[in-house]
């Protein structure tokens, strides 16, 4: 009868456990347990034989409806009946030889129902006929839902219990890793992460400090009482070029020659015209050739006729061009050789030819260089800066020394040409002075003005001192002017600070640091937000000393004599 025959669907996922209880509370007397592909859980023969028992335990005749061919053998060796489908007919698979193996078949020799091999298990199971009318194929097992019955709810739990390994072995993974992520997680929000930062604002003062003070390259100790500074005197050298157009023009032609004759009519002394002496005729200059000498002058009829014997010389004129050709004429001369009664003439000049080009003159030049005028100062005195800084020390700008440029022209002045190139070479020098020796002056002077035994120097105002040249005495020596705003407050060590609130809660490190001489305020704050106390480590740990805004002090007038 049907009511004798049960058909459970098994889900791929179900457990031993699961399919245990299925069994034992089915109503029927004979079971098909219809298995899902890769059915793994019954791929052990403990599972296969726990659920031959439990059959027989609760009179239960089972059979596995799969095709699967690693099922059979155990399947055989425990006994079950296996068919391949519920219109299939039932058998037990041939068990493997093991021999006389513990693991041989449960006996069959129970209450458990006897199956008809020659039945078809949908007939066994759920009443069917032979005809065919329902058969399930185990290709489509896997997406049929378990069978469930009004009495599979209410069943009794198993009274079988086998532990998943395999679920035991991933939980057992997985609560390592959440311990690693905890004990990771600890270390960075209570070792990594925390931080604190510390602001703690003081009764300050500030003084003005007024120092003068000889930078000189020859000395080699500093001497306080008499403010003498060994300095250090860094030179360069800094080339600057400039390109411009030519704009002088130049005839190239030949000059015109001629004949110049003089006769000596002033007195009966002789005269000497040195070469080169100029003479002029239509406000053209031509120059003689050669040095000549005029007889003395002679005179006949009373002294009223000159009988002089004249003296040639030939000239040049004294430009190029053509308009130096001249007929000939009478000519002067402004010589002092030629001054009083000498009658000069002078034949046709001729030979004067004109060709004008381009050349360079002199206003070229001197426009380029204006061009260039303090171009490369700024540049120059950085460079040095930053040698003197590489050495740890203060460069006095006022002692910058720029020597008189060296000028080229290239081509030179009165040379063709059309472009011409300036280039420009200065030398410049500076001096400098280690700061430490200036923080040495200025303790000195700031140490007459405050209580050197309550405060200490807070800030120097070095980075915002004025320096002045009072007196360049030689280009290594300067005696120099400083003015600068000290800020004065209590004594306190950032570092030690630090040690002394190490893993200090807020309100005791806020106590402690408050207690020193001179505090008058603190602030602490921690990061993350979860930080309530100071950490154990003193690098995580920032301290400001605040400190008031320093206005650079206005120039004032200091002595200029040495110190």
């Amino acid at each position: 009868m049907a009511q004798d025959k049960h058909t459970i669907y098994i889900d791929i996922d179900d457990e031993i456990t699961a399919i245990i209880d299925k069994v034992t509370n089915a109503p029927g007397k004979i079971v098909a347990l219809v298995l899902p592909k890769r059915a793994t859980v019954l791929q052990s023969i403990v599972n296969m034989k726990l659920l031959k028992k439990s059959a027989l335990s609760s009179k239960k005749s089972l059979v596995l409806i799969t095709s699967e061919a690693g099922l059979m053998p155990l399947a055989g060796a425990v006994g079950l009946h296996v068919a391949k489908s519920l219109q299939s007919k039932p058998m037990i698979p041939l068990a493997p030889d093991h021999g006389d193996s513990d693991d041989a078949v449960i006996s069959e020799d129970s209450d458990e129902p006897a199956i008809d091999p020659m039945t078809s298990v949908g007939v066994l199971a759920a009443g069917i006929d032979d005809d065919g009318t329902e058969t399930i194929e185990l290709d489509e097992a896997d997406d049929a839902d378990t069978a469930a019955t009004p009495t599979d709810k209410s069943a009794k739990k198993s009274k079988f219990s086998v532990p998943n390994f395999e679920r035991f072995r991933t939980s057992f993974f997985l609560a390592i890793v959440v311990v690693i992520l905890l004990v990771v997680g600890w270390v960075f929000a209570g070792i990594v992460l925390p931080k604190a930062n510390v602001v703690i604002k003081t009764d300050t003062s500030t003084t003005v400090s007024n120092i003068s003070f000889t930078a000189d390259t020859a000395l080699k100790d500093l001497d306080v009482s008499k403010a003498l500074v060994p300095a250090v005197q860094k030179e360069i050298k800094k080339t600057d070029t400039e390109k411009t157009t030519a704009t002088g023009k130049k005839d190239t032609g030949a000059p015109s020659t001629g004949t110049i004759t003089i006769k000596n009519c002033e007195d009966s002394n002789t005269r000497s015209v040195a070469a080169g002496t100029v003479f002029s005729a239509g406000g053209k200059n031509y120059t003689s050739n050669e040095a000549i000498s005029l007889p003395a002058g002679t005179f006949s009829g009373g002294g009223s006729n000159c009988t002089t014997t004249s003296v040639s010389v030939g000239v040049t004129a004294a430009d190029r061009g053509t308009s130096y050709n001249q007929d000939a004429g009478t000519y002067t001369s402004s010589s002092s050789a030629l001054s009083g009664n000498f009658r000069i003439s002078g034949s046709a000049m001729t030979g004067g030819t004109s060709n004008v080009v381009t050349v360079v003159n002199q206003d070229d030049i001197d426009a380029a260089v204006t061009k260039m005028a303090g171009r490369l100062d700024n540049a120059a005195k950085k460079e040095l800066g930053t040698q003197l800084q590489t050495d740890e020390l203060k460069a006095l700008d006022e002692t910058l020394i720029i020597s008189p440029p060296v000028i080229t022209s290239t081509p030179a002045v009165g040379a063709e040409a059309t472009e011409v190139t300036i280039t420009k070479v200065s030398t410049y020098t500076i001096v400098g002075v280690k700061q430490d020796y200036i923080n040495e002056l200025i303790k000195e002077d700031v140490g007459k003005k405050i209580d050197i035994t309550k405060q200490g120097i807070l800030d120097n105002g070095l980075t915002s001192a004025t320096f002045r040249l009072t007196n360049r005495k030689s280009p290594t020596e300067a005696l120099i002017s400083m003015q600068t705003l000290v800020v004065a407050g209590p004594k306190l060590n950032a570092e030690s600070i630090k040690n002394e609130i190490i893993g200090k809660k807020r309100g005791d490190a806020i106590k402690l640091i408050s207690s020193k001489p001179g505090v008058k305020d603190v602030t602490i704050s921690y990061s993350p937000f979860w930080v309530y106390s100071t950490p154990k480590a003193a690098k995580k740990i920032t301290v400001t000393i605040d400190k008031p805004a320093v206005k650079k002090p206005a120039a004032t007038s200091t002595s200029s004599t040495a110190p």
